[in-house]
């Protein structure tokens, strides 16, 4: 569960920087990255897999489900599995269990846009409203480069989401390390959901 938060070294610069101030500046110190697997474009079978089995995820399941108490933990399954070795059918038989347990999506209660997203920080119900809304502006803003969307979000403007990446048990930030680690677009745009509806005024670190 840890190795993937060590692979996004440039936004881990950023989050030190807001958790210090000029008066109790912690010492810096300089990670380096592990290996990124991009499995958007290898071509192999097993990276391709990976992919594919993240994508139907994305698709079918909600990222929070069980009465909107679970956090769905398929991707650190599946990216968990495959950095340790997983071959094709290991993968497949993963899917297929968890699967088992987890729940199909459901409506938000509404749309969310670019002029009331904030409107809704914190509400579990838009989970789905959320993604759509982060994977719109993937598309029509960002020319579908999930990085600038992260950072415009994590860190610009008025309640940037930070202050929801250790919110539900660190799970945003945990999903938020996969899609680093293993180069996937869905990661993080449904970590950038997961920050969303676990977000609290409360955790401020400005």
């Amino acid at each position: 569960m840890s190795s993937p938060m060590i692979a996004w070294v440039p936004i881990v610069s950023r989050i030190q920087r807001y958790l210090t101030t000029s008066n109790y500046a912690a010492q810096s110190i300089d990670l380096p990255s592990v290996e990124i697997h991009d499995v958007e474009t290898a071509p192999e079978k097993r990276p391709r897999t990976l992919k594919h089995l993240l994508r139907a995820n994305h698709v079918n399941h909600s990222i929070i489900y069980h009465d909107l108490q679970y956090h769905n933990h398929m991707p650190h399954l599946l990216g968990s599995a495959y950095l340790l070795g997983a071959n094709v059918d290991q993968l497949q038989k993963i899917y297929d269990e968890e699967s088992k347990e987890l729940e199909d999506w459901k409506d938000s209660p509404a749309e969310i846009s670019d002029t009331d997203w904030r409107d809704f920080l914190g509400d579990k119900r838009y989970q789905r409203a959320y993604v759509d809304f982060y994977e719109d502006e993937l598309a029509l803003k960002f020319g579908y480069d999930w990085k600038r969307v992260a950072e415009e979000y994590l860190f610009e403007g008025k309640e940037p989401l930070i202050n929801g990446i250790i919110g539900g048990l660190g799970h945003p930030l945990i999903h938020l390390g996969y899609a680093y680690e293993l180069s996937n677009k869905e990661l993080a745009m449904e970590a950038l959901a997961m920050a969303s509806t676990s977000y609290s005024p409360r955790m401020s670190w400005r």
